[in-house]
């Protein structure tokens, strides 16, 4: 996961409503961001997650990992790299660094991902992937048309 050229870019400003009382960017904001990330990279590929979704499919975080290093103040610029791996059949990846204007790391997360197809009332592991899904998957790793 170390190209330049497949990390995914997404540009946001931190606004007051995602800081505390302090002024400072609040932890939970961070996850709000990684969310937009992949949502944005997603619709970015050709595929819209409201789509998926009706077509029964969701994809849950399964797990999550961030490391904040510099904190962000209200006003401020940021910049997410985010880069994504199929781990295996079933699993998938988003790395995301949080950037600052000058280039410095403010935080980094890795996002545990699966597919899941929502079938009558219950929720189940997609453990074969379908073709289309794989692809748009592949589409992620490969990462954005230069």
């Amino acid at each position: 996961m170390s190209s330049k050229n497949n990390r995914w870019r997404l540009k946001k400003t931190v606004l007051p409503q995602h800081t505390d009382h302090a002024g400072v960017m609040w932890h939970g904001s961070y996850l709000d961001f990684l969310e937009e990330g992949r949502i944005d990279a997603l619709d970015k590929v050709g595929c819209s997650y409201s789509e998926l979704s009706k077509q029964g499919f969701e994809i849950p975080v399964i797990s999550i990992q961030i490391k904040y290093k510099i904190s962000f103040f209200h006003g401020e610029k940021v910049l997410l790299n985010s880069q994504f791996k199929l781990e295996n059949k079933i699993r998938f990846t988003c790395k995301t660094v949080f950037l600052k204007s000058n280039g410095d790391i403010g935080a980094e997360a890795i996002i545990g991902l699966v597919v899941v197809k929502k079938i009558n009332d219950s929720i189940q592991l997609v453990r074969e992937l379908p073709v289309q899904i794989k692809n748009i998957l592949l589409m992620l790793e490969k990462g954005p048309k230069v």
